[in-house]
């Protein structure tokens, strides 16, 4: 008898839970913005004003290389510049 494939996502992650998702998510607006707003900040591409609702969080070392969630590794950024480079560092896309 073979073992049952797992498929489909769940919670556990690297990302997390929603509520650590939602506190890395102040967390930038808090460091890098105002406390309730902040500019995106994907090579400063695009200047979108970003909320607790539109800000994705970029991680500068991609996760397909090694990069996690730590703050270090962490800024705001709105969905399409964070999206729009995929898994390319800043040095590889230029």
């Amino acid at each position: 008898m073979t073992t049952p494939v797992r498929r489909g996502t769940t919670n556990r992650n690297a990302r997390g839970s929603a509520t650590d998702r939602r506190i890395r998510k102040q967390w930038l607006i808090d460091t890098w913005g105002d406390g309730e707003k902040v500019s995106c900040y994907r090579y400063a591409r695009c200047g979108a004003i970003l909320t607790m609702d539109t800000i994705t969080v970029d991680r500068i070392v991609p996760g397909c290389q090694g990069g996690g969630y730590a703050r270090t590794n962490i800024r705001p950024a709105c969905a399409p510049c964070n999206s729009s480079t995929g898994g390319a560092t800043r040095r590889s896309t230029r």
